[in-house]
């Protein structure tokens, strides 16, 4: 995926809802941080695109978020996959990362994050 694209989208979802939605996702970007910075936890991930627990094509896909669980953020200008590692598991959605942000406050999108994301406490 061409990252200026991307960066575009980060752009415009970090006008909206800040670098760190819901005190949870941790949106990557041009960042001295190597732990907040895009390219870098590109390159960082790229191997898990192609392990066996998963039949997703991911290619095309670049990491934009990373949850403070560990779960991965992905967009190919077409959806958004969302994964957890851990527990091998994944969701797709036909959306942009804003639009996914969003839906995840309105508890639209829920399966692999906490419940506390869209409920209020």
């Amino acid at each position: 995926m061409d990252h200026s694209k991307l960066f575009v989208e980060i752009d415009s979802l970090i006008e909206d809802c800040g670098v760190y939605p819901y005190s949870f996702f941790n949106i990557l970007r041009h960042s001295e941080n190597s732990n907040l910075d895009l390219i870098k936890q590109n390159e960082i991930w790229q191997d898990i695109k192609t392990e066996e627990w998963h039949d997703l094509r991911l290619e095309a896909y670049s990491l934009w978020a990373i949850t403070d669980n560990g779960d991965l953020c992905w967009w190919n200008e077409k959806q958004t996959i969302a994964m957890n590692p851990r527990a091998q598991e994944y969701m797709a959605l036909p959306v942009n990362p804003r639009q996914f942000i969003r839906l995840i406050g309105l508890g639209k999108v829920t399966g692999i994050f906490p419940s506390a994301l869209w409920q209020p406490a």
